[in-house]
């Protein structure tokens, strides 16, 4: 008889390896008589150049979690289609084990956006949660559980395990930029991946790979994760955050004398000229129309007045990526996190001082960007 149940769901493209961490740790310390697996569903319109098929992800679960004894990998959300509404799943599994404690298994970050669920309080009926915190999140698994119980009186159970930074978002960025990603999944999923081309490059990862040096193409990726972030809280559309993040420096190493309808004016400092030509070179050789995603590829250095949300995004990416490494970086991070308008101001701030204190002269747009947004930032302060 199932007597105690653990429900784990996403979307699993592909299950990485803090999922099976994860997944493996909570097994441990609950000791359930079943662990459902539940992939959900992924509108056809809504697919992205990198989303692998429903069929693709429920073999890639079975490969991750097929060392837990009492594993099942359900179809049942995409099998119905549809929004993938955890209500929904939760109800169902409850009425198939009438008899069952049932768990649900979340991250912080899903924590922390629990009240904004669809019926929160029909879930919380049905199952008890179970937290895992993992490395990198912007909140503690205490606080997350103290914002949660202003909201609703369930108690949360905790493991133990602290889950590393990863993301299946970075896999699949990894896997079409060239990078090595054996260390992200299992062997077993990663073969599979590689074996069917699951998220094979598109022109644009294949230029980038192509044109970049090992070291640029890692901080190309650090960019789109970066970017990725940042346009998920605020709101901005993802496809045109991604591929503007990753041809932000499609031009690093290009000689802008080998293009003949290429313009430059005049006094462009040599560090600034490849936002330019990447502008160019994503318009004319690679096809970019959206002027929204050449803007932000043209200014991510300088910046200049009235930029877009885009733009500030890849601006403030750019600096504050996983590989950055200088004194004022954890500032503008933390910045960043408080209050994104802010933080842009100060990652403006910080990219004109350091040009100062380099000797060189600073580009005559960073000084009207940094002029026009120092009378921006002292309006909304006042």
């Amino acid at each position: 008889m199932v007597k105690k149940i653990v429900i784990f769901g996403g979307t699993f493209d592909p299950p990485h390896i803090e999922h099976i961490n994860m997944a493996k740790a909570c097994d441990d310390e609950l000791s359930p008589d079943l662990f459902i697996v539940i992939p959900t569903f992924e509108p056809p319109h809504k697919r992205t150049l990198f989303c692998a098929s429903p069929t693709d992800r429920i073999e890639m679960c079975r490969l991750s979690f097929c060392g837990m004894n009492n594993v099942v990998i359900s179809d049942y959300e995409i099998q119905n289609e549809g929004k993938s509404y955890t209500y929904l799943t939760v109800e169902h599994f409850a009425e198939v084990y009438p008899c069952a404690d049932i768990y649900f298994l979340l991250g912080t970050d899903m924590l922390t956006s629990f009240d904004k669920w669809k019926f929160p309080d029909r879930i919380l009926k049905k199952v008890k949660l179970v937290l895992c915190l993992r490395d990198g999140e912007n909140i503690s698994a205490d606080e997350a559980i103290s914002e949660f119980h202003r909201k609703f009186p369930d108690e949360i159970t905790k493991i133990s395990y602290i889950g590393k930074d990863m993301s299946s978002t970075e896999y699949k960025t990894s896997r079409m930029l060239g990078l090595d990603t054996s260390h992200m999944t299992s062997p077993e999923v990663n073969e599979y991946v590689i074996k069917n081309n699951i998220y094979p490059a598109d022109k644009y990862f294949k230029f980038i790979s192509e044109n970049l040096k090992p070291s640029r193409v890692f901080h190309t990726e650090g960019v789109i994760l970066a970017s990725l972030a940042f346009a998920k809280k605020l709101g901005v559309d993802s496809y045109k955050t991604l591929l503007a993040a990753l041809l932000h420096d499609c031009a690093k190493y290009l000689d802008y004398r080998d293009f003949d309808g290429f313009k430059l004016s005049e006094n462009v400092p040599q560090p600034v000229i490849h936002q330019y030509l990447g502008e160019y070179v994503a318009r004319e050789m690679l096809g970019v129309t959206d002027n929204e995603v050449l803007n932000a590829i043209r200014y991510h250095t300088t910046g200049r007045p009235k930029m877009t949300t885009l733009e500030k995004i890849i601006f403030c990416a750019d600096m504050v990526e996983r590989s950055r490494d200088y004194p004022e970086l954890e500032f503008l991070r933390q910045s960043l996190r408080e209050n994104f308008e802010h933080g842009f101001y100060e990652c403006l701030k910080a990219s004109v001082d350091f040009v100062k204190a380099s000797g060189n002269q600073v580009f005559d747009l960073s000084l009207k960007a940094l002029a026009y947004y120092k009378n921006i930032t002292h309006i909304t302060e006042v």
